[in-house]
């Protein structure tokens, strides 16, 4: 299975927190719509779709479904299935959809092959495939989850290739809204391929196979099973990968009753060790009290036992798992701190992800991948987290792992900025200024390095100083670029000191 880069950015439409609240048991109304399709007209046959999709329309009946089921369907009916499930999902708490067969991605979107599809030229994905938007929309209709789970074998025997599609374009809006409440599920990692089942069913329904009816297993652990059963049976080879996040909520598929472990959150709302040794500074999610530390400044000899022991006790809280990975970093356990990140973002925290895409944005105990900073930035920012907002906005201003798009970049920055970020408000005027990716106008550019400066930020107030020192998009006043300059400098920034150092020994000269 292979996903490309840029499908990724509809699927983050569907990257949304459920719903906080009590726990959601087996007992609400709960709907699946299961496909299975094998023996396509004009490509390979797969193997264990069929049984795939039937024994995982059992185990789901068996645990209380309302199972809409088709194999081997033609795009007629594959569209009747998912009108059909649709309508269901919209009384019910659960909506599963599992789909095995053939799936094509092109640029924001994905597609469903039925076994009828030709797929000669690429005009005919619109009529002879059904869009992955549409069955997260059905799904989304359900009020406390919507669960899509694709076991699809994602290579292309057909002659179109797919056109992308741009993200900012009105078919792009229209194809990705109305999800809501929705997990996607993955046979495997973006740009990997899954494994061909050697038996009666494929890797990851053999895994769900297992994991499904195990009592009291809450949505959050079944799907990690799910995922380290995969590795477990392919050696490592594949990993399912999930897009979406729980919150508090505890949603069981089999009684919560059977076998659950009743956990309270009272301890872990309390500061414990490690909120105090490995806590992010700036980490709006972090304890109340708790002042934080800089990675470079945290104590690993200390932090790492101490997260350690918090994530054992509190297996269900994100920050533990962040501060862990912070901790790990430190010490340059990369591979252990970038599992306890993703671990973080399950969970629930995004700034663990953001985490994730930094690491490989820079190389930091990594090899650099900037394609797969873009993937987790993007979905980061679908969740308006502007760190990543403003990341993948300099990905698409360099040009790094994305194709170059300063017209994209302005409008990120322009979307952070609203959302208050002072850096994103320096970069719009930066910008402005040259005049890449929006009309060029110094005027406007020095009001956005004012408004920036305001806040704080000491490269605005290094450009504002530029601007007063040169009389760009304003008046030459070379005594209050001077000051500017000493506030940029006892605010940390290096370049304004360097420039200070300069203009001295000019001065004395």
């Amino acid at each position: 299975m292979r996903l490309s880069l840029r499908s990724i950015i509809f699927l983050l439409a569907a990257t949304v927190i459920l719903l906080s609240g009590q726990t959601a048991g087996a007992e609400g109304r709960r709907v699946a719509l299961v496909v299975g399709n094998a023996n396509y007209a004009n490509a390979p046959h797969l193997a264990t779709s069929i049984n795939d999709a039937g024994d995982i329309a059992d185990a789901l009946t068996r645990l209380g479904f309302d199972i809409v089921l088709r194999r081997d369907a033609a795009a007629a009916e594959l569209r009747s299935a998912i009108e059909e499930f649709s309508l269901k999902a919209r009384t019910a708490d659960i909506a599963i959809v599992y789909y095995a067969g053939y799936s094509l991605n092109a640029g924001i979107g994905g597609y469903l092959v039925p076994i009828d599809a030709g797929l000669s030229k690429p005009s005919d994905l619109l009529t002879e495939t059904v869009a992955l938007p549409d069955v997260i929309r059905g799904a989304g209709q359900a009020h406390t989850l919507g669960l899509v789970i694709l076991d699809a074998f994602h290579g292309n025997p057909f002659s179109a290739e797919p056109e992308a599609i741009d993200p900012n374009s009105e078919t792009a809006s229209s194809r990705s809204s109305g999800a809501r409440n929705v997990l996607l599920l993955f046979a495997t990692e973006p740009r990997k391929t899954s494994e061909q089942g050697h038996g009666r069913n494929s890797p990851l329904a053999a895994a769900l196979l297992d994991n499904l009816p195990k009592p009291g297993l809450e949505i959050n652990f079944l799907l990690r099973n799910v995922r380290d059963h995969v590795r477990h049976a392919t050696h490592a080879r594949q990993t399912p990968y999930m897009y979406g996040q729980l919150s508090k909520q505890k949603i069981y598929l089999t009684s919560s009753k059977d076998g659950a472990v009743s956990t309270t959150n009272t301890e872990a709302d309390k500061i414990q060790p490690c909120d105090q040794l490995a806590a992010a500074p700036d980490d709006d999610g972090k304890h109340s009290t708790a002042a934080g530390v800089e990675l470079e400044k945290i104590a690993v000899a200390d932090a790492v036992p101490a997260c350690s022991d918090a994530v054992r006790r509190f297996p269900t809280t994100s920050r533990f798992y962040y501060q862990l990975g912070r901790a790990l970093f430190a010490a340059h356990d990369y591979d252990a701190a970038l599992t306890n990140y993703k671990k973080a973002f399950e969970l629930g925290n995004v700034r663990a992800l953001f985490a994730l895409g930094s690491a490989y944005e820079r190389g930091d105990g990594v090899s650099r991948d900037p394609a797969r900073a873009h993937l987790y930035y993007e979905i980061a920012a679908q969740q308006k987290f502007t760190p990543a907002i403003v990341g993948l906005a300099a990905l698409y201003e360099s040009g790094a792992g994305v194709k170059q798009n300063p017209a994209k970049a302005y409008a990120l920055y322009r979307h952070a900025a609203d959302l208050g970020d002072a850096r994103a408000v320096n970069k719009t005027g930066e910008l402005t200024e040259q005049g890449q990716g929006v009309a060029r106008n110094v005027r406007n550019a020095r009001a956005l390095y004012e408004k920036s400066a305001r806040m704080g930020y000491p490269e605005a107030i290094v450009n504002l100083a530029r601007c007063y020192a040169n009389g760009i998009g304003g008046r030459k006043d070379i005594p209050e670029a001077r000051k500017l300059l000493a506030r940029a400098a006892s605010a940390g920034s290096t370049q304004a000191r360097n420039i200070l150092a300069v203009t001295s020994r000019r001065d004395r000269k």
